[in-house]
């Protein structure tokens, strides 16, 4: 697989060289050799996966050739969370793209870029997270704090205050001196709450893509889709009913917010809430483009 992507060399760790040593110049010819690849419509790209997963090196070497500049659209927004240069980001990426290649199941029904995104941020932000003196504070640690500061923006986004690190932890049943232990011992030059923008216009988290490598991403996947696919007919439904499913599906900038916390947003009982979201859920049910998730 690694002579299917232009070689690099990475500029700080040679152990992990493989990919691209080069100047500016150089950077222009890798990313003139990248535009040249031709882009896979749906059909041709499942067609090729299919042969790809039987083992076709050829299909493997169209997939990741015609993949490369997703993974330069990733590294672009990464740099701006990360002091590790633009060739290391990449090949941190293309290293994440090949494996995506070998893990990829076209049969599971979404697109390869979807899964094949999920892999390339992976592997760039362990790298970002390793490079940023990490390596020090040992990794259970690290997922504990990428955790925590995902819960901690979702609960001020959810009450739209401020939340005390004492209140995070309670919700992640969590002993308060132990993560103040792990916060002041969690010296780095990333920040676990730096962020950039999302091709869609909002704000990704370094925390949002530092997950579990046990985290199913396939799972994962499937779940932001779903979320796409409801985003697209929620609007049908009536105001209120609206909210309760953004918030319960964690839909645009609302985090995923319990039954009880939602009826005490709109001063209603619990039961109310679940009884507005039964009556959504089965509004949605009618939609066709949402069938292929039902259990």
């Amino acid at each position: 697989m690694k002579d299917q992507v232009i070689r690099m060399k990475s500029t700080t760790n040679p152990a992990r060289s493989g990919f691209i040593s080069f100047n500016t110049e150089e950077m222009g010819a890798y990313l003139k050799k990248v535009n040249s690849y031709k882009s896979l419509d749906s059909a041709e790209e499942k067609e090729i996966a299919r042969k790809a997963k039987n083992g076709d090196k050829e299909a493997k070497k169209i997939l990741v050739q015609s993949n490369l500049k997703l993974v330069l659209t990733i590294a672009r927004k990464a740099i701006h969370v990360s002091k590790l240069p633009m060739v290391d980001l990449i090949q941190e990426g293309n290293l994440g793209l090949m494996i995506a290649v070998e893990k990829f199941n076209p049969d599971l029904g979404y697109r390869f870029s979807t899964y094949a995104s999920w892999w390339i941020k992976q592997a760039m932000f362990k790298a970002i997270s390793e490079q940023s003196h990490c390596m020090k504070i040992p990794v259970y640690i690290q997922e504990t704090l990428s955790k925590f500061s995902k819960v901690k923006a979702e609960m001020e986004r959810a009450y739209n205050c401020q939340v005390t690190n004492k209140d995070v932890a309670q919700k992640m049943n969590l002993e308060p001196e132990k993560v103040d232990t792990y916060l002041s011992a969690y010296t780095t030059t990333v920040s676990i709450e730096g962020s950039f923008d999302a091709k869609n216009g909002s704000e990704l988290n370094v925390a949002d893509v530092l997950e579990d490598e046990t985290t199913s991403v396939e799972a994962s996947i499937q779940y932001e889709e779903l979320k796409k696919e409801i985003a697209n007919v929620v609007s049908t439904l009536k105001e209120r009913e609206q909210s309760v499913i953004k918030m319960r599906f964690g839909l645009e900038n609302f985090a995923r917010t319990t039954l009880e916390d939602i009826g005490k947003m709109f001063g209603v009982t619990k039961e109310c809430i679940r009884q507005t979201e039964m009556r959504a859920l089965n509004k949605l049910r009618g939609c066709s483009s949402l069938n292929c998730y039902a259990d």
